[in-house]
C-alpha cells in the first residue's frame, strides 16, 4: 500500500521544486522519504548527500512542527503529510 505526502522546498531550492505530492510505501519515515528525494533528484544530490545532511542543514517541518520534535528522521508518516525543507542560510 502507498500513501501521499506533500513536500516542499524553500529557499534557492524553491526555484528548481514546486510542490510535490510523493507516492510512498505505508508506514515510511522521514528517512525514507528523503533517500527516495535524493536518488531520484539530481539537484538535491548536488546539495545533500544522505538525509542527515538535509536535517544538519536545514530546517524540516513536517505538518508544521519542527521535526525535532516529532522524532527526527525517525519521524513516522501519514497520508496527506506536509514536509517542508527550508535551507539555512551561513554568512560571514
Amino acid at each position: 500500500m502507498y500513501m501521499r505526502v506533500v513536500l516542499k522546498f524553500k529557499g534557492p531550492l524553491a526555484k528548481k521544486f514546486q510542490e510535490e505530492i510523493i507516492e510512498i510505501e505505508d508506514n515510511a519515515a522521514l528517512l525514507d522519504l528523503f533517500n527516495m528525494v535524493i536518488e531520484r533528484e539530481e539537484s538535491v544530490k548536488e546539495n545533500w548527500s544522505s538525509p542527515e545532511h538535509i536535517d544538519r542543514d536545514a530546517l524540516v517541518l513536517c505538518n508544521e512542527t519542527d521535526i525535532g520534535l516529532t522524532g527526527g528522521l525517525a519521524t513516522k508518516l501519514n497520508e496527506g503529510d506536509t514536509v517542508v525543507i527550508l535551507p539555512l542560510i551561513h554568512g560571514g
